[in-house]
Formats: structure tokens, sequence, C-alpha cells
């Protein structure tokens, strides 16, 4: 095509045709330039199916990661909820002037695997969306409903973990504190038989002197006021359907 070209406008020159040169050569310089917009117009459409590819790809991964989250936060809150039950009931029962073995029996039958010193926390897979403000692909969804609902979601995520972390240090130095005092200790052999075969004095004193221990009334009554924690567990999994939702618009459309 370029030969072809270069003859013409010889053949052209030779012949003292100077205008139709003229026009020729706008007409070339023309052609060459459509030719140079196709090609970027084609380049700018697979670039830009590339970078909806990779976004797609990143937003595909924070999906999965915020559906695991769902599947974990369903689980704190499972036992959240036993965990303040299990506190409440504690609570009652030290409350009363006197308690029935019965009492103390349905405390570490049903409750006391819930009880407020295990280390239990929300844990929040966070990879994806790190993974997409690294790359830059973020400014891709700016000002969208998707982006208000992703930092909404994951400031939430850093409140949980937060209020958490605090719950759990304090647990951990109320548990600190009952195991090096040997709370613990004197009221496993009583719990292992079966708290409802007691029969001695000294073995009630053992039970009210565990239950009446500060350290031990302090982690109950701390954890039956987390109730605030299953409210923002649920404002969380209300964000994450929304955060979800907005993804499939952008990766199934």
């Amino acid at each position: 095509m370029i030969k072809f070209f270069r003859k013409t406008r010889q053949k052209l020159l030779s012949e003292n045709k100077f205008s139709k040169y003229l026009i020729y050569a706008v007409g070339e310089i023309v052609l060459v330039v459509i030719g140079i917009l196709i090609a970027l117009y084609i380049n700018n459409l697979n670039t830009e199916k590339q970078d909806s590819i990779t976004l797609k790809g990143y937003l595909n991964n924070i999906s999965k990661n915020i559906k695991a989250d769902q599947v974990n936060l369903d689980r704190i809150a499972v036992f959240r909820d036993s965990s303040i039950i299990g506190s409440k009931y504690f609570m009652n029962i030290i409350e009363q002037e006197d308690t029935l073995k019965e009492q103390y029996s349905i405390y570490f039958s049903e409750y006391f695997n819930y009880n407020p010193w295990l280390d239990k926390y929300f844990q929040s897979n966070n990879s994806g969306f790190e993974a997409l403000k690294n790359s830059g692909y973020l400014s891709k969804i700016q000002q969208s409903t998707l982006e208000t609902e992703l930092y909404k979601y994951y400031g939430l995520v850093e409140q949980i973990e937060n209020e958490e972390k605090y719950l759990n240090n304090f647990m951990e130095e109320m548990k600190y504190d009952i195991y090096k005092n040997n709370i613990v200790p004197p009221i496993k052999p009583i719990v292992r038989k079966g708290v409802e075969n007691i029969e001695t004095d000294e073995d009630f004193d053992k039970l009210q002197n565990f239950f009446n221990y500060p350290s031990v009334v302090g982690s109950h009554s701390r954890n039956v006021g987390t109730s605030y924690l299953k409210e923002l567990y649920k404002e969380l999994l209300i964000s994450a359907v929304k955060v979800r939702k907005e993804i499939e618009k952008i990766t199934k459309g």
C-alpha cells in the first residue's frame, strides 16, 4: 500500500500536476490519521475490556471474602447470644439469697461452655479489598454506591474489631486474676462428678466462693452488657448483603 502511494505521488510530480499532488497528499494524510484513530479506538476498547475483566476479578474476590465473613458473623453471633444468656443466668444466681444446687448444675451443663473468658472474636478477611486499593482499580468505582458501601462495610469491621479487642482484653485480665488466685481448680472435681450430686457443705462453699469471687462476677456483669455487639453484627450483615448486590450488578452486567 505504501509503495502504491509513493508511485502515485511520483507520477503526479513528473507530470507537473502539482495541485492534484497536494490534494492527493492531503488525502493520504487524512487516511493515515483515520487509520491511527481506528487503531487507537481498537486499542482503547481492548484496554477497557481488560480493565473490566481485572476489576471484576478484584470485586469477585471481595464478594468471596464477605461471604466468608457472613458465615463467621453468624457463628460469633450465636456464641455471643448464648454467652449473654449464660451471664444473665449467672447474675440471677448470685443475686438470690439461697441458690439451689440444680441452678449451679444448669449453669455448668448449659452455659459454662459459653463463659465470657473464652477468647472469641470476629475475624474478617479484607485481603480482596486491600488488593483492590493497592492495584489502583479502586478509581474505577469512585463516587459509586459500591465504593460508599465498601467503606461503610470495612468501617464497621474495624469498629467491631476494636470493640471486641477491648472486651477480650478486659476478660483476659479477669481470667488472669481468677487463675492466679486459684479460684477454678477447687470446683473442677465438683463439676466433673456432676453438681447435682454434691452433698457436703464444703462443696457448696467452694461453689459459692467461685460464684462470688469479684473477677468472676465482674466478668459476667461486663458480658451481660455486650448486647451492643450483637447490634453491630446485624448492621454488618445488612451491609454485607448490600455490598455483594452492588458487586453483582457490575460483575454480572
